[in-house]
């Protein structure tokens, strides 16, 4: 029998992992940049997961078990199947910790994309030096020149494709033409991926010839960047026609200072239209980025911006105000709606009184607290604001501070809201903790017409730690897959349906963690028609060493599960009749997963 899919009634928490190493920034708190936490999280459609993390050296490790490093701090690749089983891991980086990333996609085609900027931080004639690798056997040489000359090794933004079936790099297209050790720099980290699979980003660039010769930086764009807006086919990294566009961004970039401010970039296929939304505040320094569009400045720390996908021109723009010169606003989310033109956003802004904070010309609701607040909010294409929803109060102390960057998913008619918190009120629902006490991680369920709420759902932690959920996302089943950073314990409530996770490293910093929020059992599976609807035929079954597979139509690819629901084994296919080797398979219950270009089709297999 097939596996299936067994629907409950509730959410509930399924199972939680952790992954880190030892060292971290000297704050024992948390800081987004160097300290360890999920940053992104992609589902496919056979329900496997994909992370995307940052590991510092000493000790690193995935649930227990140790894994590769290369650096100060690597970024993390990762991924596991629907019942949290790790499927392979992928460190990438080099001597140092120059490397960054913030979104990882995939195409449901065994391609895994990352655009990342990686500084070689790694010279010839240091003995400590370890290349970049972008995995075991692909990587950077070193670089020669500490000056003005120019260095193949000094190239720092790359749109990586890995395999998803290991974590293999597929291919890494190099972003950038001659540069040395100090026009290396650049603003590559954002990107979005449409439904036609195609790769949308905004970067920035400074002088010299980029993109493959397609754009040239004037000579003057030697401490900024000069943005274009690119599409790459997501097959080869080609850039589609059309682009490269020049955008009239100005001021210290849409990344201010590379660090906490990074931006969001969402895509409406329906309009051509783009969506920018970030902040330009500069972590820890008290003060904002200078940042213009079309020579007009942005005024206020968090912003969103619709940008004509044909012309670059400006359509509109939202800030946030709340009457304070040293703001702590932010919207550190934004995502589309799949049926419609609307828009979400989440993040969050500084509650004073008796000001009440607007965001172009909507005003957010009063609060009777003082504090950086939580929300999420629903937009239509013209920027005007459909409801927006933030906690109603606080159950402990009526002055704190919301640990949130607030991230958001859509699912179904629900927008989930994962976040941190001690004290939140959501309708019905009551965060209570010990006044004092610091963040545990947050998700709250939204309808997504009205903003109301649906249900939420913590992880209890001990007392005086800043725990968080940082990723979310969602899978084939409507099951949540969050991810975040955890300093010391996380499910020490009995009731979570967890055993207790505690740090596995010394030293006090934070760990990365990721865990599952389900109304359902694992499903890797599905069948969309029978092999005789098909006409798809598979021989010999019992199979021993060769399965035959003969179709009317032309074959597209296999996947191979074990009788559990893990992938085993999975490739492309181009004919009407093809030959599968299976000798390196153990004896036993198997089941293909047979995509012609007309159907699918799953079948039970027998290994001899």
């Amino acid at each position: 029998m097939l596996p299936v899919l067994y629907c409950s009634q509730t959410y509930q928490w399924q199972w939680g992992k952790q992954a880190g190493g030892i060292t971290g920034s000297a704050d024992p708190g948390f800081h987004y940049i160097f300290d360890e936490s999920i940053r992104d999280i992609v589902v496919d459609n056979n329900n496997n997961t994909y992370y995307l993390a940052t590991m510092r050296q000493q000790g690193q490790n995935l649930n227990g078990t140790s894994v590769a490093n290369y650096g100060l701090s690597d970024l993390f690749l990762f991924s596991a199947d629907c019942a949290g089983n790790i499927r392979w891991t992928r460190p990438i980086g080099g001597s140092g910790d120059g490397e960054n990333a913030w979104h990882i996609k995939v195409d449901n085609n065994g391609g895994l994309y990352i655009l990342a900027t990686i500084y070689n931080n790694s010279f010839v004639g240091d003995p400590n030096a370890v290349p970049v690798h972008f995995d075991d056997t692909h990587t950077l040489p070193l670089y020669t020149y500490y000056d003005q000359t120019i260095d193949p090794a000094h190239k720092a933004a790359f749109l990586l494709k890995y395999n998803t079936s290991d974590g293999t790099l597929a291919w890494s297209k190099s972003l950038q033409g001659d540069v040395n050790y100090f026009s290396r720099t650049c603003d590559v980290k954002i990107m979005y991926m449409d439904s036609s699979k195609n790769i949308h980003s905004i970067m920035g660039f400074k002088a010299g010839t980029h993109l493959n010769g397609m754009i040239t930086v004037p000579s003057s764009y030697t401490s900024s960047f000069q943005y274009y807006l690119v599409k790459f086919n997501y097959d080869n990294g080609d850039m589609t026609p059309n682009t490269p566009l020049l955008l009239t961004i100005t001021g210290d970039g849409i990344n201010a200072g590379g660090a906490e401010g990074k931006a969001n970039l969402v895509y409406d296929e329906s309009l051509n239209r783009y969506y920018l939304a970030g902040k330009r505040m500069y972590p820890g320094y008290g003060y904002m980025a200078d940042l213009s569009y079309n020579n007009i400045p942005f005024t206020k720390e968090a912003y969103l911006l619709a940008i004509n996908g044909n012309t670059g021109a400006e359509l509109w723009r939202k800030e946030i105000d709340n009457g304070y010169t040293s703001p702590d606003d932010e919207i550190h989310s934004i995502i589309k709606d799949p049926n419609s033109s609307d828009i979400y956003i989440s993040g969050r802004y500084f509650n004073g009184m008796p000001a009440a904070a607007t965001f172009g010309n909507y005003t957010f609701p009063s609060r009777s607290y003082v504090e950086a607040v939580p929300f999420v909010m629903k937009l239509n294409s013209n920027g005007v604001v459909q409801w927006a929803r933030t906690p109603d109060g606080m159950s402990g102390l009526q002055f704190g501070y919301r640990f949130t960057k607030g991230t958001i998913a859509i699912n179904g008619n629900e927008i989930a809201f994962a976040k941190g918190s001690w004290s939140d009120i959501w309708g019905s629902y009551t965060m209570t903790r010990s006044n004092g006490d610091r963040s545990d991680p947050l998700l709250v369920r939204l309808n997504k017409d009205t903003g109301a709420v649906i249900g939420a759902s913590e992880i209890l932690s001990p007392y005086g730690f800043i725990d968080e959920f940082t990723a979310i996302a969602v899978d084939q089943d409507g099951n949540y897959i969050v991810g975040g950073f955890f300093h010391d314990q996380l499910f020490t409530d009995p009731n979570d349906n967890v055993s207790t996770m505690a740090v596995n490293v010394t030293g006090g910093k934070s760990q990365s963690f990721f865990t599952k929020y389900a109304k359902s059992a694992c499903s890797q599976m599905s069948v969309e028609e029978t092999a005789a609807q098909a006409e798809v035929q598979l021989y010999p079954n019992p199979v021993k060493d060769i399965l035959h597979i003969k179709s009317k139509n032309p074959l597209v690819s296999y996947e191979i599960y074990g009788a559990t629901g893990q992938l085993i084994k999975q490739d492309h296919l181009s004919s009407t009749q093809e030959q599968i080797p299976l000798s390196s398979l153990q004896t036993g219950i198997y089941y293909i997963k047979i995509k012609t270009q007309s159907a699918t089709v799953t079948e039970k297999i027998v290994k001899k």
